[in-house]
């Protein structure tokens, strides 16, 4: 159990969010080659390319895969890629997309309507995915005759030459924004593999792709370097090697010429980053989530003891004193600032007394020991801000126990479930992806149930086609949060794109670092 104090000191740098480095180049970018650390790192080295089905945005994933469109930086608009255009039916219920012709994969085989359908079909089947990919395609006619223990093809879905004709339940209004994040596998490599281990398929230390960059060299543990794809049909990149590493200290590494390019949300990466010269940065708001998941079992089934949770923690003190401008508080998905705030929600400022008071309102058991829990350890900020949380807690008499998991989050948080309070992170696509956690049964569904009410809302959020829908939508969504309380609100992150000066080309506008728009790739060059 970790002893408590109210300090909140300094930070120890992190290289969190970051992919690293062990035998790879240490110069800085040439005309031929730039070293990169990747967002989407877990850390211990360098094993595979991730799936970009369940998390993208790496520089790995921009260069490597391909969608049907390319949004971009705002992730809203699109322009064509991998689709020549689209069409939607009067009713917005027929969705109607035309795939180019003459696309190769790097292994030389056509890229065919059959991929799309293949795709579209296996995302629904497989164990670990996007919710904003699941939450669309489930829109699709025939979507619930497709899960994990069979080869079914939903009826909502046809081809015709380079067609392919997608009947939806109901329209949806970010179908297109979606289908450009997700990215289109070849259905000829991986039609026969076990699609519940997709994510863990050797297909990912060297996969078959349609980007302008391939696998090159895989060391296993150490690096990745990604090299010009000749099959690619666009312009040829001009950087010839992107060497993907990790890095145990990303400003040491930066300064010393080892990397040329990383994003992080880490206080102490960032303000070390301001006197490196040779860098510049773009900070971006995004929305990045930080929140405690409530169970809401044992001592926390009371509502009451769940509210008392938002007065007992002096977030307002707590997130700038580690975050500083980084992190802005907040007590909604819908934070205040962004359209459609709830202007009523409640501030919830630190009164204790008022914390106590409802936690006799709720006869809530003290002699039970909360655990508070985080797969977020790398990172001291964290570590800290819920030390201080933990701390918070006990002085309004709650026995509490921080430790972190030491299994993957996703197990320990949905399937295990030991903890009381544990804390969650969120790279949201945009608002909607906050509320539809509530109804996703693959994640809080199994801690708190189905949620109808959430799942209805939801579902008519995806098809509200007017501002005023919209915004009439989201005051019920958090209205009906604000009754649960089933998450606790924390606060948003920014997130820094870092890159070398000695890097051109590069985007006039960043977009999220998580997702996946048009970052120019194919054109960076180094000087």
């Amino acid at each position: 159990m970790r002893k408590f104090h109210k300090s909140f000191g300094a930070i120890g740098l992190a290289a969190a969010l970051a992919v690293s480095v062990l035998a790879a180049p240490t110069q800085a970018a040439t005309n031929n080659s730039i070293t990169v650390a990747e967002v989407t790192a877990g850390g211990g080295g360098v094993n595979t390319i991730s799936t970009p089905w369940f998390a993208s945005g790496s520089i790995s994933h921009h260069a490597m895969f391909r969608g049907l469109f390319k949004a971009d930086a705002n992730l809203v608009s699109v322009k064509p890629d991998l689709a020549s255009g689209y069409k939607f039916s009067k009713d917005g219920k027929t969705l109607t997309l035309t795939l180019k012709s003459g696309i190769k994969w790097s292994d030389g085989k056509d890229l065919t309507v059959d991929d799309v359908v293949w795709s579209i079909n296996s995302l629904l089947r497989v164990s670990k995915s996007n919710a904003i990919f699941v939450n669309a395609f489930k829109e699709i006619v025939g979507s619930e005759a497709v899960n994990a223990t069979n080869k079914a093809t939903m009826s909502g879905i046809t081809t015709k030459g380079n067609d392919i004709i997608i009947s939806l339940k109901s329209p949806i209004n970010v179908m297109i924004p979606v289908l450009a994040q997700f990215m289109i596998m070849p259905k000829h490599v991986l039609a026969d593999e076990d699609i519940l281990k997709l994510d863990t398929n050797s297909f990912w230390r060297n996969p078959v792709v349609l980007g302008p960059y391939k696998v090159g060299t895989f060391s296993q543990g150490n690096f990745i370097t990604l090299v010009p794809n000749d099959k690619y049909e666009g312009a040829k990149p001009i950087i010839k090697e992107i060497n993907i590493i990790v890095s145990s200290n990303l400003v040491a590494d930066a300064k010393s010429g080892k990397l040329d390019y990383f994003t992080t949300n880490d206080p102490d990466t960032i303000r070390a980053m301001s006197s490196v010269s040779t860098f510049k940065s773009a900070p971006l708001d995004v929305l990045f989530y930080r929140y405690l998941v409530v169970n809401p079992t044992g001592p926390f089934s009371n509502v009451k003891s769940r509210e008392a949770l938002k007065y007992a923690i002096d977030w307002n003190k707590l997130v700038p004193a580690i975050y500083g401008q980084q992190g802005k508080v907040i007590n909604s998905g819908v934070a205040s600032g962004m359209p459609h705030h709830l202007s009523s929600i409640p501030k919830y400022k630190y009164d204790k007394a008022k914390a106590t008071a409802l936690l006799k309102e709720a006869d809530f058991d003290f002699s039970k020991t909360i655990r508070l829990r985080t797969y977020n350890q790398s990172q001291p900020a964290v570590m800290i801000l819920l030390t201080a949380v933990a701390q918070q807690l006990t002085e309004v008499g709650m026995k509490v126990e921080f430790l972190p998991w030491t299994g993957d989050a996703t197990t320990e948080l949905w399937t295990n479930r030991n903890y009381e309070l544990a804390l969650k992170g969120l790279s949201a696509f945009n608002v909607s992806e906050w509320f539809g956690e509530y109804s996703n049964m693959a994640t809080f569904g199994k801690s708190i149930g189905a949620q109808p009410e959430f799942a209805a809302l939801s579902s008519k959020l995806l098809q509200a086609t007017t501002l005023r829908d919209t915004g009439k939508i989201l005051t019920d969504l958090q209205k009906l949060e604000q009754e649960k309380m089933y998450k606790l609100p924390m606060h948003l992150l920014k997130q820094v794109v870092f890159i070398s000066k000695n890097i051109s080309g590069t985007p006039t506008k960043w977009g999220n670092p998580l997702y996946v728009y048009q970052n120019n790739i194919a054109s960076w060059s180094a000087n």
